[in-house]
């Protein structure tokens, strides 16, 4: 009885550690699939929060924000019943879609890109209350007044997308150098589309 009691034990000790030992790998296993899954979402996040940025980035950074008013200005003061037409912000739907898991992203990028983002939407608001009826029905140097605020925002929007895809770069491994000529051609090819439209319109080839 005891010789044969001693293998029985024994073999079910050994089945034991084998089932403690196979379920360690799952799990392990199981914790790495799920890592990697996160790792993924995070790039996919930032890479998608670059992308919607560095839009912004591209139309912002085509703009004398100075010359722009001084040209403004002019034109209040050249005709009474002049009043600038502010066009809508595209929308933030990147942003928006992520916002509730915006946590799983690196500290270092949580910061600058919320930063960037409040400050957008509050040029939104802003916005609207440029195209109101009741901003046309001002007088012509409180709307002027409010447009320089509102240039002011976008400049400062500016830097605030400037430092957000920085921080984003920085997380993801790009280099600084590589970033600038991805602006650098971008923004390029964003003048290019528009002096072909203007050529356009005028008729030309």
């Amino acid at each position: 009885m005891e010789l044969w009691v001693g293998p029985v034990i024994l073999a079910a000790v050994v089945s034991a550690l084998v089932n403690v030992a196979g379920w360690f790998v799952t799990f392990r296993q199981s914790m790495k699939l799920e890592q990697h899954r996160r790792d993924e979402k995070v790039h996919d996040f930032q890479v998608a929060l670059r992308a919607e940025i560095s839009s912004d980035l591209l139309n912002l950074d085509v703009v004398d924000w100075q010359a722009y008013l001084r040209d403004i200005t002019s034109r209040y003061a050249a005709d009474p019943d002049y009043s600038v037409v502010v066009p809508h912000m595209a929308s933030n739907a990147i942003f928006t879609s992520v916002v509730t898991e915006i946590h799983i992203l690196p500290g270092q990028v949580i910061a600058p890109v919320v930063n960037y983002a409040r400050l957008r939407e509050t040029v939104e608001r802003f916005v609207l209350d440029l195209r109101a009826e009741r901003y046309s029905q001002l007088s012509g140097e409180r709307q002027l007044v409010m447009y320089s605020d509102y240039l002011r925002m976008l400049a400062r929007l500016e830097a605030l997308a400037e430092h957000a895809v920085a921080a984003i770069d920085r997380s993801l491994g790009v280099s600084t150098l590589d970033a600038v000529r991805s602006n650098q051609v971008s923004a390029s090819e964003l003048a290019s589309e528009a002096a072909r439209g203007a050529a356009g319109e005028r008729g030309e080839p």
